[in-house]
């Protein structure tokens, strides 16, 4: 689902009749690129504004369930509340009828004065922010840095997007549309380009309405209009933009929930599904996107998944490099051979055949020498080729082992960001990454390292067993290596990435049938959680040990059982 131009013209008259006038009472951060403000409004309950740059969106929320959903406030959360915290919502525009809105607020500050402030909500999907300004100069921004060809840092002056030079057309008359299409009458531009080169808010959608209704191609040029075709494009853009500037609701189209769209046109060749208020399908839209968690969860995959790369290719360098090792054993009989025939005389020669002993029967081995050096010094040249490519192979092992093993990790925290369904999953998580150097970018504040509460993990019984379950690596770890005790029963899926899952024995023996519903419960709480069967390892812990200098929650086991089930959650 996409958010258009058209779409937010009657956002912003909507929800100028709902928070206009409205005092900020609170801001809070969801995440680093969420932001909650509330808002209180004469005769009404407290309403909440969400700003989303991750899908982008702006949409209202009456609902309280966001509070549990808050995280520590960070930079661009503490200077909204310096400056807006107790100022007034007086006013809402979208800017040259593009995806911009601006939210214009007032305040009495010192010596009685009335300043005003303005954030800058952008929804553009290439560069979305959200841009805190006073008198035009940038206070603070959600995203700093360069952003399409804009340098957004404090102190700097806020400048539009380099497009918003293109026109608004719910602003001229008919005959100002008609001259404006005439002053493109020499262009080799096709009907489309112009459009979405002219005008803020053609988005495909539109260009095929308009193309419908005046039955011209949309790949044919400005330049071969007739003038009746001019004529008739004029009037139909002038009446589109006088039905976005009336409309009531929108209506949606669209043969499946995934495929709907929505505009506040009626097109003469689509039949609208239903109709809604546009308030009602950006908050529809915000929760299509999986709420605040899922837009996380993208990021965090993209990032993991660009890490893992990284280690493919340091898996690729390090077996290019060792592929000279496996001349190491011939240099070692270079080396062997040479020493026994010292005595011979080189003479110059960049070749000195002499007989292998070590083969049998002996056959002439063809060595490569350096004429300059002796017999004795060619061999420690072949001796040192040698140790160094030992001290290589040796090397290059561990490091083949430490990327392999941090692969395994990576696919580790893929299954559990997919598996993240609450805002503690997703704070755990982000922790777990942040404490493993993976996640630096996502969170500049400082955070102290949180000991996990039993809270944390899950928690079920099953035939009067305690049954604990690891919801991510961090938890896997103190679950199995600090909370259970030598005796206690681990279960996890085998070679699959999944939680631990432990059955609390307290020194009793654990029946075959409750070992198998652990099991279903290890299965469903893994990569293989849709297979039809899942093999589950099981033995106990004082057989499971980490990986030394290994990530969190990778263990190597022994004395280990398989049992095939089906995955079950029997929480």
């Amino acid at each position: 689902m996409i958010i258009e131009s058209s779409i937010l013209f009657p956002f912003v008259e909507e929800i100028k009749e709902i928070i206009i006038p409205s005092q900020v009472r609170q801001i809070k951060q969801i995440d680093n690129r969420i932001i909650d403000i509330e808002l209180f409004c004469p005769n009404a309950t407290p309403i909440h504004m969400i700003f989303d740059t991750h899908i982008p969106m702006v949409y209202l929320s009456n609902s309280n369930k966001q509070e549990r959903a808050y995280t520590p406030s960070q930079t661009f959360c503490m200077a909204l509340r310096k400056h807006l915290e107790g100022s007034r919502l007086f006013s809402v525009e979208q800017l040259h009828f593009d995806r911009i809105l601006k939210f214009n607020f007032n305040r009495i500050e010192d010596a009685g004065t009335i300043h005003t402030k303005s954030l800058y909500a952008e929804l553009i999907p290439s560069a979305p922010n959200l841009i805190l300004v006073d008198n035009d100069i940038i206070i603070d921004a959600c995203l700093r840095g360069q952003k399409m060809n804009r340098f957004i840092v404090p102190g700097q002056p806020y400048q539009s997007q380099n497009y918003t030079n293109r026109m608004n057309f719910l602003q001229f008359t008919k005959d100002e549309i008609l001259e404006i299409i005439n002053f493109a009458a020499t262009s080799e531009n096709s009907l489309e380009q112009w459009l979405y080169h002219t005008f803020n808010g053609f988005s495909r959608l539109l260009v095929n309405e308009l193309c419908a209704r005046t039955q011209l191609s949309c790949n044919k040029t400005m330049r071969a209009l007739s003038n009746e075709e001019t004529y008739l494009l004029a009037q139909n853009i002038y009446k589109m933009a006088q039905e976005i500037k009336s409309a009531k609701h929108l209506y949606v189209y669209g043969n499946s929930p995934e495929k709907e769209t929505a505009s506040p046109l009626l097109f003469i060749n689509k039949k609208p599904n239903t109709q809604i208020s546009s308030i009602q399908w950006m908050t529809l839209v915000a929760s299509s996107a999986g709420g605040v968690i899922a837009p996380v969860q993208q990021l965090l995959q993209k990032r993991i998944k660009s890490l893992k790369k990284k280690e493919e290719r340091k898996i690729d360098k390090i077996k290019q490099e060792m592929e000279e090792t496996n001349k190491m054993s011939q240099y070692k009989l270079w080396g062997n051979l040479l020493s026994i025939y010292a005595y011979k005389n080189t003479a110059e020669k960049e070749f000195l055949t002499v007989s292998n002993l070590f083969a049998t029967p002996p056959q002439d081995e063809n060595i490569p020498i350096n004429p300059r050096l002796s017999i004795s010094a060619n061999s420690q040249q072949y001796f040192k080729k040698y140790a160094k490519m030992k001290t290589r192979l040796k090397i290059g092992k561990e490091k083949l082992d430490e990327c392999l093993l941090r692969i395994n990790y990576l696919e580790n925290l893929t299954y559990f960001i997919d598996s993240i369904t609450t805002q503690e999953d997703l704070t755990s998580l982000q922790e777990e990454l942040r404490n493993s150097g993976i996640e630096k970018e996502l969170s500049k504040a400082s955070h102290k390292k949180k000991k996990e509460t039993p809270s944390s993990y899950l928690t079920t019984f099953i035939d009067g067993f305690t049954v604990y379950i690891g919801k991510n690596n961090m938890q896997n770890e103190i679950l199995t290596l600090h909370k259970a005790q030598k005796h206690d029963v681990w279960l996890h899926a085998k070679k699959l990435p999944g939680s631990h899952v432990i059955i609390e024995t307290n020194g009793n023996t654990v029946p075959e049938d409750t070992i198998i519903k652990a099991a279903s419960i290890a299965a469903y709480y893994s990569k293989g959680k849709n297979s039809g069967k899942v093999d589950v390892d099981y033995t106990l812990i004082k057989y499971v040990k980490k990986i030394p200098k290994g990530p969190p929650g990778l263990v190597n086991y022994t004395h280990q059982r398989s049992i095939t089930v089906v995955p079950k959650n029997l929480i």
